[in-house]
């Protein structure tokens, strides 16, 4: 036996801690226990240690067969995922006009609103491929998707009704500035079976305003945080902080005034990493470059931020889960709809004519650049397979892994902070514990 390549052990004062990233185990052992391991894997034979411990630590790959080979075992698990065919999943854009004019959005945007045509195309996409279903998937997105909420919900309606005389598993979400997401949108959301929404807050009011204004340049802030006092109540609501050079420093004064509103235990809150994406159409981000966080200094920033999270009452740290494929992109089962019926692989995509793969009427007959993205294979990168984040990361993103200029972002922050979220873990678990 062995142990796994995958292993990172956090030695404390009283016990020895490891966490495996292909696995998640987590276990906690007590030095005689880890000295007893560490004998049974240089000896091969029965040691002091318990039977009971050791079938766990092997089930979770903990320790492994001598000729185990691990990259192989984790890529099984990456090209399984991909081509998972029960499950479908599509990202719609329902409009790609926005309400918002953000100095850093990636989308070059326009005023369209999902077509009646591309519905109907749409419907008839599921009715081709329900039989072999068992689950179907729907993040509304935009542009700002409830500028195209009667579309949303009408659609939404069909998509349920299909799916439920089928046996089918319908769920959905939405990714939304909050500026429209007022009570009655949550009521109609929630009886369209949208169980989760993604909202911006990118620091205080006057920081906020600032990055994420209406386009006629006035303030957010209030409404949307108005909005999230309905949300919480209907959908399960995740704030994201898309953080640069301009409002690190302001995290914790969001954070106090949404514990002041009594938020604390009701919302899920992350930093998010902004990035300029440059990839020929006229975003907006392709100008702010200068604001941007490396993936280091992003890396370190977040560990301030968890730390700060959980001081106001927000999210315990915790540990990543292993995936298999990590996004949209790279699975053959998963399609970005524009609102023009347009096809996209990458959210970063959206609204760029030079990224279209095809048409939703024609979706069997997509061009060659569907195929940079299928061929996308984090295994044949040495730098991704010798790294011990590669089970939680799976290449992280393949946008960004293509592109000389954002190569770097493309991997999860884990891979640079993995130590430090570990402990501030286990110390999380100590502290419940009276460790």
């Amino acid at each position: 036996m062995q142990e796994s390549k995958y292993n990172i052990w956090i030695h404390r004062v009283h016990f020895s801690y490891v966490f495996n990233t292909s696995t998640s185990g987590f276990f906690r052992l007590s030095h005689p226990e880890f000295e007893a391991l560490q004998s049974f894997i240089a000896s091969s034979q029965d040691a002091c240690i318990s039977p009971q411990l050791l079938l766990k630590l092997v089930e979770n790959r903990v320790i492994i067969p001598e000729n185990a080979d691990e990259v192989k075992w984790v890529a099984s698990r990456y090209h399984s995922t991909r081509h998972h065919t029960p499950r479908l999943g599509l990202t719609i854009v329902t409009s790609l006009g926005c309400n918002f004019s953000c100095p850093y959005c990636f989308e070059d945007k326009h005023g369209s609103i999902l077509q009646s045509e591309v519905q109907m195309a749409l419907l008839q996409f599921l009715d081709e491929k329900i039989e072999k279903l068992q689950r179907f998937e729907v993040c509304w997105f935009g542009g700002e998707p409830l500028l195209g909420k009667e579309q949303l919900l009408a659609l939404s309606d069909q998509f349920i009704e299909r799916c439920d005389r089928a046996g089918v598993t319908y769920v959905a979400d939405i990714i939304t500035n909050g500026y429209l997401l007022d009570e009655q949108t949550c009521d109609l959301l929630r009886k369209r079976r949208v169980a989760t929404a993604q909202i911006t807050l990118d620091g205080p009011p006057e920081v906020h305003d600032l990055m994420r204004p209406l386009v006629n340049g006035k303030g957010t802030f209030k409404k949307i945080l108005a909005n999230i006092h309905h949300a919480v109540n209907y959908l399960s609501v995740s704030i994201r902080v898309n953080l640069s050079q301009e409002n690190t420093s302001h995290v914790e004064k969001l954070l106090q005034i949404l514990q002041a509103e009594g938020l604390s235990d009701k919302l899920h809150i992350y930093p998010g990493q902004i990035v300029a994406v440059n990839d020929g159409a006229s975003a907006p981000s392709a100008s702010y470059s200068s604001c941007c966080l490396s993936n280091i200094e992003l890396a370190k920033i977040k560990l301030e931020f968890m730390k700060l999270a959980q001081c106001y009452g927000f999210d315990k740290p915790s540990l990543p889960k292993p995936v298999g494929t990590p996004c949209t992109a790279v699975r053959s089962q998963e399609l970005i709809v524009g609102s023009k019926g347009e096809l996209y692989k990458c959210p970063y995509s959206v609204g760029n004519p030079q990224e279209v793969i095809g048409h939703i009427s024609d979706y069997k007959n997509c061009n060659t650049r569907l195929h940079k993205w299928l061929n996308y294979d984090p295994f044949t990168d040495p730098e991704c397979t010798n790294c011990i984040a590669l089970p939680v990361c799976m290449g992280g993103c393949a946008h960004h892994a293509m592109d000389p200029v954002l190569h770097d972002n493309r991997c999860d922050s884990f891979r640079h902070n993995y130590k430090e979220r570990i402990l501030a873990y286990i110390e999380a678990q100590e502290a419940s514990q009276g460790a």
